[in-house]
């Protein structure tokens, strides 16, 4: 009988610690990708704001493989015509691997090469286009940096239309993502980027099936459309726009191993970024010895950090309050949504130059686990 007893206590004294340990896991989600990016580089921004969610080597330079074809569609449908035909060279019938099948003399239509390049990858689609647009591969490139600059991308030199690996064709996942934001604002494009499949008719009514090889579309909620890229030296990369209940995010990876995964856990981490922040309100805050904070009173444009978002006023003061005491410059500013709900930001700062402010976050990061967002603001709320 004592032993049966024990047993069963034993039994369920497992089973509540099991209960106990998952239900720890559920409430305290992981705020920091760094755990589970398998990327070189990578990065996450809000596209309305502006703000940065998460970012690694944001400016190291990487070749992007065919996520340049996003580039490569924004000129040509800046020089040309959706419904202009485009004359195919035999240069363009030589390059692999990815391709239509595109033969020497033919005429495609502008708008059946752009789903070609966005949704099957096709090489031999993006030298038509580059040929048929600027004359020659080289003058297309340099329309493509002179755009890019255009777009903000600064750190960013093609020498080619497709992506393949090539000397001196580079970008960084921070400009890709203007590039893909600038890309985008364009309808068409926008179009072309959320169709999942299509078939057209080449020149003698040759029928091509293309299908979208950004898997995320269709199978992650939210997903508007984005570009893959594989090569021997980029591996995998991808750039894309996800949006969920108004909030718009674009994401980029390069050098991955798990392209997909990678960029569907970033969006998933921005957009549940709200939910993990009211429930941190039990945030250990430990003081820096070499912290300065900077004069709340100055009036002159600086950075602040946003540390936390809550939906109750009492959770975010309760933050500044502990911030406070601690030595970090802390406010609240409010913010009402339009479905009548608010939200209390807890920002740190201000700060006078952006030097100052990325060490603050990474503070902060090695001290709450979390990306806080480095904003541009000019005089503290009062």
């Amino acid at each position: 009988m004592v032993k049966t007893l024990i047993k069963k206590y034993v039994t369920i004294g497992i089973w509540v610690l099991f209960l106990l340990l998952f239900s720890q896991s559920e409430s305290n989600p992981q705020t920091s990708p760094d755990d589970f990016i398998t990327a070189r580089a990578a990065f996450l921004m809000d596209a309305d704001t502006g703000a940065i969610l998460y970012e690694k080597n944001p400016d190291l330079s990487l070749p992007p493989a065919s996520t340049t074809k996003i580039m490569t569609a924004i000129v040509a449908l800046d020089k040309k015509s959706p419904d202009a035909f485009l004359k195919v060279s035999k240069d363009a019938t030589l390059v692999s691997p990815c391709k239509i099948g595109v033969r020497p003399g033919e005429s495609w239509q502008m708008e059946d090469l752009i789903f070609s390049i966005l949704l099957n990858s096709a090489n031999d689609a993006s030298l038509v286009v580059a040929e048929g647009t600027a004359g020659s591969v080289e003058e297309f490139a340099r329309l493509m940096n002179r755009k890019a600059k255009e777009a903000g991308a600064y750190n960013t030199h093609f020498v080619n239309p497709h992506g393949l690996d090539q000397k001196d064709h580079y970008t960084t996942v921070r400009d890709m993502v203007l590039i893909f934001k600038y890309a985008i604002s364009n309808p068409i494009l926008r179009e072309v980027l959320k169709t999942k499949s299509i078939s057209i008719r080449g020149p003698g009514s040759r029928l091509v099936h293309l299908r979208n090889h950004n898997r995320l579309l269709g199978n992650f909620e939210g997903m508007i459309g984005g570009k893959t890229g594989y090569t021997s030296q980029a591996r995998l990369c991808f750039v894309g726009e996800a949006s969920r209940d108004g909030k718009n995010l674009l994401v980029c990876v390069f050098g991955s191993q798990d392209h997909f995964r990678d960029a569907a856990r970033l969006l998933d981490y921005g957009f549940n970024r709200d939910a993990v922040e009211e429930r941190s309100d039990n945030l250990r805050v430990q003081k820096h010895e070499n912290e300065v904070p900077y004069n709340f009173k100055s009036r002159k444009k600086g950075y602040v950090l946003q540390v936390a978002t809550f939906s109750k006023k009492r959770m975010a003061a309760d933050l500044r309050r502990t911030l406070l005491k601690k030595g970090f410059p802390s406010f609240i500013e409010y913010a009402s949504l339009k479905n009548g709900g608010a939200r209390h930001r807890v920002k740190v700062g201000l700060y006078p130059n952006l030097k100052i402010a990325k060490k603050t976050k990474e503070r902060i990061k090695k001290r709450f686990g979390i990306h806080a967002l480095i904003l541009r603001q000019s005089v503290r709320p009062s």
